[in-house]
């Protein structure tokens, strides 16, 4: 059995998949998440539910996903962080790497090497 590589998120650069979107409207910050497994697809015709998730995002988190351009490491996305919100408790390197984890757990996020 094969061991499972370990990886360094500090060495690699997050990246939104393709066909997620950061969208502003009404003052509100969302991320648009397509329901795109069948299970869903059937759900959105049959029950009429929307064909997209719609997960409204706080200052922090539009921001950290909005620096995600492919170029930008994860040091360097906390070094903007710490600058705009400020890092009086040392702390928003630890959160930084929490929410892309839990982003990573979704699925929602590939990674180049850096």
């Amino acid at each position: 059995m094969r061991k499972k590589e370990r990886r360094n998120m500090l060495e690699e650069i997050p990246v939104l998949k393709d066909d997620l979107v950061l969208e502003v409207a009404d003052q509100e910050k969302y991320l648009i998440v397509p329901r795109s497994a069948w299970l869903e697809r059937v759900a959105t015709k049959l029950l009429k539910q929307p064909t997209e998730r719609r997960i409204k995002l706080d200052e922090h988190g539009y921001f950290i996903l909005s620096q995600m351009d492919g170029e930008t490491s994860i040091p360097e996305m906390e070094e903007r962080f710490s600058r705009t919100f400020g890092n009086e408790d040392g702390m928003s390197l630890s959160r930084l790497v929490r929410f892309l984890q839990i982003m990573d757990s979704y699925s929602w996020l590939k990674w180049k090497r850096g």
